[in-house]
């Protein structure tokens, strides 16, 4: 038994099935409507190779009731994927506005691919001395 790659992939396991059930868990009663990108948050980030990349989070808002939300998305892109003014879809729960998602980053496909990630892991961890 080799303990890096078990941990790594108890890690990337317990990840990839909180990010599906916090998928499930926000989509179940999720509300969609249209929200307005209003502006991004340029930032650098490192990736493994600690290569610096220009990561882009937009800022939205969204009308609910008569009522407007500035929104910071939880989620960043490698480009602005959605131009500054356009519409786009907007999910939210119902009195949590202030906590709205854009519905294309929403996917539940990270989560699969961390889970997918920890079976090779796993394999090292568990049966593969290194």
């Amino acid at each position: 038994m080799n303990i890096v790659p078990l941990f790594a992939a108890i890690l990337f396991s317990v990840l990839g099935v909180y990010i599906c059930y916090d998928y499930r868990r926000f989509n179940k009663n999720a509300i969609k409507t249209q929200g307005k990108i209003i502006s991004y948050d340029e930032y650098f980030s490192k990736d493994n190779d600690n290569l610096k990349r220009k990561m882009y989070r937009p800022y939205f808002e969204v009308t609910v009731n008569k009522q407007t939300y500035s929104v910071k998305s939880k989620t960043s892109f490698h480009s602005k994927v959605i131009p500054i003014g356009q519409y786009t879809d907007v999910l939210y729960q119902k009195g949590d506005e202030k906590n709205a998602r854009i519905a294309n980053s929403n996917g539940v496909g990270l989560g699969f691919l961390f889970i997918g990630l920890s079976i090779p892991a796993y394999y090292f961890g568990l049966f593969h001395e290194l």
